[in-house]
């Protein structure tokens, strides 16, 4: 696919012209409408030469840039978001009211995260002594602000430790049969035995005034 996409489909097009992928997911750019249409046919068409096909509930051609925030607006329509890798991306703006692209964790994958920590927390609360799962749970924590933790998601990651938090705190007490923990407890065993707390990994503004 990169192949065709660099020595056919760019040679087709009147603009810019740009493919960001990672494994079976990616994102075409382009600057003409007419040229993303004719780019959907040509992957229709190349994927079902192949036996594939696009994914209907993730494939969308829509506008997006640094003209849609006021293009929504004379339509009466919010501004187009997509989601790609785990992200919600959006139109934003910088300081200086310049177009800049924002990024938050995509509802489907919190909703998918938080999923998976209760149901880890479940199974082990019983079958491991606590000091070693709470090693584990600090490396879960500490890998989910490594991916998530980029420019504008702070609110993203800080959602994720709270509800990381109050799950844990619920099964530690119902790991001791009693509902005796209080948050002025937990929060004193944690400055015994800390956690991994939210922080922006990936910062990709720097301090160039935006």
């Amino acid at each position: 696919m990169d192949t065709w996409f660099e020595e056919t489909v760019k040679n087709h097009v009147r603009g810019f012209c740009e493919i960001v992928r990672y494994a079976d997911d990616f994102v075409c750019v382009v600057c003409y409408a007419d040229d993303a249409r004719r780019i959907e046919r040509g992957l229709h068409n190349r994927f079902n030469r192949y036996g594939l096909e696009l994914h209907a509930a993730k494939s969308r051609n829509l506008s997006f840039g640094r003209f849609e925030r006021e293009k929504a607006s004379r339509q009466n329509r919010r501004a187009n978001v997509f989601d790609f890798l785990g992200f919600t991306h959006y139109c934003d703006r910088s300081r200086r009211g310049k177009f800049k692209l924002g990024r938050k964790t995509s509802r489907k994958k919190y909703a998918t995260k938080c999923k998976e920590l209760t149901a880890w927390l479940k199974a082990i609360r019983n079958q491991v002594k606590m000091k070693d799962w709470w090693k584990i749970l600090d490396a879960k924590l500490r890998g989910h602000f490594q991916y998530y933790g980029v420019s504008e998601n702070y609110a993203g990651i800080a959602r994720f430790y709270k509800f990381a938090m109050r799950t844990v705190r619920k099964w530690l007490n119902r790991r001791s049969q009693q509902r005796s923990m209080s948050w002025e407890g937990f929060k004193e065993y944690l400055s015994h035995y800390p956690l991994a707390k939210p922080k922006i990994v990936h910062s990709f503004y720097g301090s160039h005034g935006w």
